[in-house]
Order: C-alpha cells, then structure tokens, then sequence
C-alpha cells in the first residue's frame, strides 16, 4: 500500500463530517446488483469461511477437478479388457451346377474373430492412466493453495483498508478543528498569508486523498466479493487485522527441505515426468504385433459342413513403408528429458520463492514490533489532546501541522505494518505448502 493509499484512508477533509462519511460507506456497500451468495457463505466473516468460500467458487479449482475426473475416464478407458471388439462376418452365396446335375444349393459361411494382446500393452496403459490422475490430484491442490492464498491476500487488504477508513473517521474533529483555525486565524490578520495558504493547501490535498479512500474501499471490497462470488452487502469483515503470527508458528526444520516436500508444483512435475516413461513403456510394448484369432462355420459345395479356427497376424515392415513406432519413441524420450529439466526448474524456483518469502516476513514481522503498543495508545491520545491545544489556541498552526503529520504517520505506519506482515504471513505458507488456515490441507 503507497503512501497516497494509506493516507487516504487515514486522513479526511476538514469539512468532511461524520454523518457524511458513514452515509457513503454504507452508499458504497449497497452498490451494485444484488446477486444471492452461495450455501453456507452468507456472512463470511472468518479466514477459514474466506478459505472455504473461496474454493467453492473458484473456476480455476473447478477446472482442475474437472480435468481430475477426465483423467479419471482415462483409467476406465484402459482398463478396458480388449483392443477392440469381437467381429462377425458372415457369406451368403447361391451354387447352381449345369446339367445333367441341375442342382441349386444355398452355401453360407459365418465368422468370429477377436485381436489379442499379447505384450502386455493393457498393463502399461493403466499405469500410464493412474500416473495422469496422480499427476491431475497435484494439480488440483495446487489450484486450491493458489486461489486461497489469493482470498486471504484480498481478505487482509480489505480488513486492512476498512481499518484505516475508521481511523480517518476518529480523526474528523481534529481536521474541523484545524481548519477552522487556520480559516479564523487568517480572518483576524494574525499569521502570515503564506501560513493559511499553506492551511488550505492541506485542505485541498486531504479532500483529494478522500476520494481515494472511497476506492480503495471500494476496490478491495469488490476484489474480495468477486473471489468469493458474493454481493457486498453480505460481506461481514472484522474490525482489526488478525493476530500477528510468529516464526514460532511455523513447523520445525528446514523451510526449504519442507516445501521440495510439500509443494504440489513439485510433486505434479515428478508426476508428469512418471507419467511420459509409462507411456514410453506402452509405446514400446504396441510394437508387437496383435494376432487376431477366428472361428469359423461353412456350408459348401452341396452338403458339406466345414468348421475351423485361425490365426492371422500383422507382419512388421521396417521404416518408412511400415509403422515401426520409431518416431514416437524418440518424442517421447524427448518429452521425459524436457520434464525432468522442468522439474528441476520448479525445484529451483521454489527455493528462490522460499528464500523470498522467508527474508520478506521476517523483515515484515520485525517493521511491525517496532510499533509499540504503549506508543500506539498514547499517539491516539495526543491526536485528541491536540486538537484541544488547537481549538484553545495552545499551539501555532506551523506546530499543530507538524505535530498532527507525526502522530498520524506513526498510527498510518502501523496499519500498513501490519497488513505487511499478514501478507507475508500468507506468501510464506503458500510457497511452503502449509495449510493457510486451520482445518485445511497444504498443496501435496
């Protein structure tokens, strides 16, 4: 969040009352078509609802499950018994003798045949087919991490802006309080002109910050509504960011050790590089030839009844007249060497991603303990104390400027701090793979 953002939200116009500020955020709130949540979702208040809502109406984790279950068709296909299906044949045919036999005879013939495997290729097909849908679960925890991590981002951002909406809200009376200071100070003659240019100069800047709060509310509501496929009038959010989270939080050991173990990138990387050799193996088993096998039963001549069986096999021709399976094999070789250098990428962003994150939060976590609770409290009083010094006249404008600057930077900071860490917070367990809240599973 810039500077401009956070002093949007933190700061409002000195002619900017209360009653007007609580009627356009709840104009704000009501904008917009009215659209029904989803079951169980009306209310979201919580992470975990967040989480869960989110995942329900995210179309990226429904395509993944979507392609989970054609991977799912897949298996049933090989797990088919037969090449193909049993074919029946069958002659009719009409024999008429000259003379002097003279005779007509009907003659028919009917014929069963059935293609075999006999290399194993069904066995190979399977495996292949089980790799893709191990290969499709991985990616259907990966889409789930990614859209919850997302839902929690927007969730923190608007607790976050709504936050500082009611903070700039507090401090309403010490804008009026400043302005009509400055405005009554100028009419009497008794400071310079440049000062209450300089006065009004801030009152431009603060009612141009507060058009920029409105949509940074409304900008971040929306974002969080349309993740979780909600209207906003439903949305309920808390009042305060969440409790700040600790290193201490995390499971013990290695990070990095932990996410080449628990990332669902990598883990569907490896599946798919299982996935190419299996298939590599049913390429290589479909060059043999499938014999097919027949049964037959015929009337010929003028009464004789024939039965019998055959074989008939493919006969292999050498490249390029017959198929040898030559050219698949190599690309299918080639496939498995790209995937292993991909898995290897993946394996090495997810370091880079883990080293990132690790160093961010850490840095997040400690900018935020440098906001004492006790300077907090007590920066919100003297806002208040100083607006009476103002009003009574204890103070010169060029000192309450400064002195209102200060304060609301150090209580603007901590916002932004906070809302930093809880980023961060979020980042880290994502490119861990670590449930983002509790009661959820990581991307395995």
């Amino acid at each position: 969040m810039n500077r401009i953002l956070i002093g949007a939200t933190l700061v409002v116009a000195g002619t900017w009352t209360r009653p007007t500020a609580a009627a356009g955020e709840a104009a704000a709130s009501s904008a917009g078509p009215s659209r029904a949540a989803p079951p169980g979702c009306a209310g979201t208040g919580d992470a975990k609802a967040v989480v869960g809502c989110a995942l329900a109406a995210s179309p990226e984790v429904r395509q993944a499950r979507a392609q989970l279950d054609a991977a799912a068709g897949r298996r049933a296909t090989a797990d088919v018994l037969l090449p193909s299906n049993p074919t029946v044949s069958g002659t009719l045919a009409r024999r008429i003798r000259p003379a002097p036999e003279n005779v007509t005879v009907l003659n028919w013939s009917v014929a069963l045949s059935q293609e075999l495997e006999i290399a194993g290729q069904r066995g190979t097909r399977v495996d292949a087919a089980e790799a893709e849908i191990a290969a499709s679960a991985r990616r259907v925890a990966v889409a789930e991490q990614e859209v919850a991590a997302a839902a929690l981002s927007a969730y923190y951002q608007a607790i976050a802006a709504r936050e500082a909406q009611r903070f700039a809200l507090d401090l309403v009376e010490t804008a009026q309080a400043l302005a009509s200071y400055a405005e009554a100070r100028a009419g009497e003659a008794l400071i310079a002109g440049v000062e209450a240019d300089v006065a009004r100069a801030e009152a431009t800047r603060i009612g141009l910050l507060r058009f920029e709060a409105e949509r940074r509310v409304q900008e971040t509501r929306t974002a969080l509504a349309v993740l979780l496929d909600l209207d906003q009038q439903t949305l309920v959010l808390p009042d305060a960011l969440p409790a700040a989270a600790t290193a201490a939080d995390l499971p013990p050991g290695s990070l990095e050790e932990q996410a080449l173990r628990l990332r669902g990138e990598i883990a569907a990387a490896e599946m798919e590089r299982l996935v190419l050799e299996r298939r590599l193996v049913t390429v290589r088993r479909e060059r043999a030839p499938n014999p097919t096998l027949s049964v037959f039963a015929e009337r010929g001549e003028i009464d004789d009844q024939i039965y019998g069986v055959g074989l008939s096999v493919p006969l292999p021709l050498p490249a390029p007249v017959g198929r040898t399976r030559a050219g698949e094999i190599a690309e299918t070789l080639a496939q498995i060497r790209a995937a292993e250098s991909s898995g290897e990428l993946v394996r090495r962003r997810v370091r880079v991603e883990v080293a990132r994150a690790a160093a961010t939060f850490k840095a997040r976590q400690s900018g935020a303990a440098l906001f004492a609770a006790d300077l907090l409290a007590r920066g919100r009083a003297d806002l208040a104390a100083l607006r009476e010094a103002i009003s009574s006249r204890q103070l010169s404008l060029r000192e309450g400027l400064q002195w209102q600057r200060t304060l609301i930077e150090l209580l603007q900071g901590d916002i932004e701090a906070r809302l930093g860490r809880a980023l961060a917070w979020v980042d880290l367990r994502r490119v861990v793979g670590l449930p983002l809240v509790a009661g959820t599973a990581g991307a395995r």
